[in-house]
């Protein structure tokens, strides 16, 4: 049914809810050139909650089952290698030395990174789609090849960025509570080829591939029918949500972001992957020479000033970007429908769907409360154990 300014109700039409055709005498209540939010039917935005729940019910179902996976993964790990230690040793100690190795652990990482961090949302993703649920992950060149050379440094600029804001959040935690925070224990670097090899594996190209394909493609994808920074947010939740941690969780969300709306203008997660893999390598090579040369060595004063010179191409990088791509525009949601708009009474079997209402269908899911639920409480844990 449509509205009719009349105070009576038309037979339903295929036309916006504020046609200009409906009103008597051509006396359109607003000003020539200004259009009215299109009409939702309550029906459509019913419709369209199920499948919001039911894609926010896909994700918090991820995060539950990767906080479990992981718990036991990591528990059956350092009970193996307890035993091997403890009892193996006396007879056979190279394999009781490898097991013990930071080569070893990282390639336990590796192995970690593909079954217990991507396996979840692979899983969840390989449901959605025999269910006809999920998004085509683009998996295609990026659009806006001309784009891409400023595209990229923006990107990682701005994930290093990140780097120092999250660094001033842990310092205003830290000035509130009294509690420093750090970041959670990790395998010794390595010295040899081989566990330098694994480390840089482990850390940079798996998780980039891993991460993206989960968070960019399984998460975002389909959610980018309610809108393209809909998506970006709600996927970036997910991604600092994965980490568990207070001191990651800021810097995760933000680098999402970024990353979120690079893979969404040039239409291929692989553009996420390229930023995410620099990203963590830059991290390992940091960490590789402060290791053989000491942070007071003038090689890891190089890196120091490198840091900020990235930070700087990339601040520049998105100028440009921002600059010439000014035809490049986020899809919006037809769904929206801010109620703002309307003028006199609205039609009563009409939806006044805003952004908000889409952020509290998605988050407000029992598996997603439960997710949040079991992030804060593995985050206290941590802190407490900090505050020990």
């Amino acid at each position: 049914m449509d509205y009719d300014p009349n105070g009576g109700y038309q037979p339903p039409e295929n036309r916006s809810f504020y046609d200009e055709s409906y009103y008597p005498n051509g006396q359109y209540p607003l000003p020539p050139g200004k259009k009215f939010s299109p009409f939702i039917p309550h029906e459509v935005w019913q419709r369209e909650k199920v499948n919001l729940r039911r894609y926010s019910m896909m994700a918090g179902c991820a995060i539950l089952l990767y906080i479990v996976l992981s718990s036991v993964y990591v528990g059956l790990f350092q009970g193996v290698r307890f035993l091997i230690q403890n009892f193996f040793t006396s007879f056979y100690p190279t394999f009781a030395a490898t097991v013990s190795s930071a080569e070893f652990e990282y390639l336990y990482e590796t192995i970690y990174s593909v079954l217990i961090v991507g396996g979840p949302f692979f899983l969840i993703g390989w449901w959605a789609k025999k269910k006809g649920y999920s998004g085509a992950v683009p998996m295609g060149k990026p659009r806006h090849a001309s784009l891409m050379p400023l595209i990229i440094p923006a990107a990682f600029g701005l994930c290093l960025l990140g780097n120092i804001v999250t660094a001033y959040l842990d310092t205003f935690f830290e000035m509130l509570t009294g509690i420093a925070l750090r970041m959670p224990e990790t395998a010794p670097t390595p010295h040899s080829f081989l566990g330098i090899s694994l480390y840089f594996l482990s850390t940079a190209v798996v998780p980039a591939l891993v991460e993206e394909m989960a968070l960019r493609g399984v998460i975002m994808q389909p959610l980018r029918r309610y809108g393209d920074w809909f998506a970006i947010l709600c996927s970036a939740l997910i991604f600092g949500l994965m980490h568990c941690n207070l001191m990651q969780i800021p810097f995760a969300f933000l680098a999402g972001v970024v990353i979120g709306y690079a893979v969404i203008v040039t239409d291929s997660i692989w553009t996420g992957v390229i930023i995410h893999f620099l990203n963590n390598a830059f991290s390992v090579a940091v960490s590789i020479v402060s290791e053989f040369y000491g942070v007071e060595s003038k090689e890891y004063m190089v890196c120091d000033v490198l840091f900020y010179v990235l930070i700087a191409i990339g601040v520049v990088c998105a100028f440009f970007y921002f600059r010439k791509a000014k035809q490049i525009r986020m899809q919006k949601s037809p769904l929206l429908n801010a109620g703002r708009d309307f003028i006199g009474q609205p039609h009563p079997y009409s939806a006044r769907v805003s952004c908000g209402t889409l952020f509290k269908t998605y988050v407000l899911t029992v598996p997603m409360f439960a997710a949040f639920a079991a992030v804060i409480y593995e985050t206290i844990m941590a802190v407490l154990l900090l505050a020990g």
